[in-house]
């Protein structure tokens, strides 16, 4: 069976749909994944063998789509045509996802109707519909059920997301002998999941008086690398800045050594619950945690809103609970 899974969102929901297709791998060992994502989300998953094929489309719309990235959609639709799928379904709700779907030749062509209404031209394209309401649910669990009303899965609920620790790459960094440390991961390019600098700055200071290294995280973006410096600078020896440098295999191996991860709600979150590194999770005032909760791992899950104190307080005391308690890690 050949199965094409369409998920043309950001790079933690790329991640997310691992969960899926382990389903589909448990259920239909034999079975052929497909999956269809942005092209630059797809390192984050090296770590999950059960994904056959990685397809790429245009990059996310930061800018103008280019005449060639229509010409490679182009070309891509004319390999899934020839690649004759047997289920090609949906998972990323939009109208870009649904396009793909429905052109790709699939004998079952799945789309779902449950908050995004299908119109036209996507009624004609698609002849399977699913139902199910992905609203109140974790995007985990959202993307199964809509598997499950295409495609018997055997089970009732989905399993952790995938990252193989034997996919993991240790980074050149001088890391103190011998671990664990904490790794926490400030930054985001959403302005509005972003938690106070100077709280970053006494949390890093209280996990460092404990005796345990900080290792800062930060993406490539220049904003998140000079925010990894201010970091380091402030909290002195004792904390490190990965410096932009990691690729998520990397940075799955230092969440698969670390005591633990603090971090905002970023596709680093959702790796660190791949690897089973409990979690303190701060979610903005506009973040849905029911959604996009760690899935499947320890974590104390921490809400704030702008020039709120309380929320670093409730870290602090977060923290302290893992140091002194640490939480067991699930087995994978």
């Amino acid at each position: 069976m050949r199965i094409l899974l369409v998920k043309l969102r950001h790079i933690g929901d790329s991640l997310i749909t691992t969960s899926v297709a382990q389903c589909i791998k448990d259920a239909y060992p034999d079975s052929e994944i497909s999956l269809m994502i942005r092209k630059g989300t797809e390192g984050i998953l090296h770590g999950c063998p059960q994904i056959d094929h990685l397809l790429t489309t245009a990059a996310p719309e930061q800018n103008r789509r280019l005449w060639k990235d229509r010409l490679n959609d182009l070309r891509l639709l004319r390999r899934l045509r020839r690649t004759r799928f047997d289920f090609a379904i949906d998972l990323g709700n939009n109208d870009r996802g649904r396009t793909m779907v429905g052109l790709s030749g699939a004998k079952q062509r799945c789309l779902n109707h449950s908050v995004y209404k299908i119109k036209w031209p996507w009624k004609l394209l698609a002849n399977q519909i699913g139902n199910s309401d992905w609203r109140p649910v974790h995007r985990v669990e959202a993307d199964y059920n809509n598997v499950s009303d295409f495609i018997d899965l055997g089970r009732t609920t989905p399993g952790p997301l995938i990252f193989q620790k034997e996919k993991a790459v240790r980074p050149a960094l001088e890391l103190p002998p011998p671990p664990p440390w904490v790794v926490i991961h400030p930054g985001t390019r959403w302005k509005r999941k972003q938690w106070d600098e100077n709280h970053w700055i006494e949390l890093g200071k209280l996990i460092i008086s404990h005796g345990i290294q900080v290792v800062v995280s930060v993406g490539p973006d220049p904003e998140e690398i000079g925010l990894g410096d201010r970091l380091v600078k402030a909290l002195g020896s004792g904390s490190l800045s990965t410096g932009g440098k990691l690729t998520w295999p990397n940075l799955a191996w230092l969440l698969c050594h670390a005591a633990f991860f603090v971090g905002v709600d970023t596709a680093a979150m959702h790796l660190a619950a791949a690897m089973g590194c409990p979690t303190v999770a701060l979610f903005g005032p506009d973040s849905n945690a029911n959604n996009w909760h760690p899935w499947q791992v320890p974590y104390e899950l921490i809400r704030f809103a702008p020039d709120d104190d309380h929320s670093l307080h409730k870290a602090k005391e977060a923290v302290r609970q893992y140091i002194h308690h640490p939480p067991k890690r699930p087995q994978r």
